[in-house]
């Protein structure tokens, strides 16, 4: 029996937890990474007002 290890996900979530805007896989994405993405790709939604949220998801 073979078991792997899943690694979770940096979720971008918009208005407490209203809409997940993105998804980025932790093994490849630093927090700082994930943190220099939402700057620059979610630029629009901090200008309207929303807020962002960065989370860490197993699923």
């Amino acid at each position: 029996m073979k078991l792997f290890k899943f690694m979770g996900f940096w979720e971008v979530v918009l208005d407490d937890n209203k809409e997940v805007l993105g998804r980025y896989n932790q093994e490849y994405f630093t927090e700082q990474k994930i943190g220099e993405i939402v700057k620059k790709l979610y630029e629009q939604q901090i200008k309207q007002g929303h807020d962002l949220s960065i989370r860490v998801s197993k699923d």
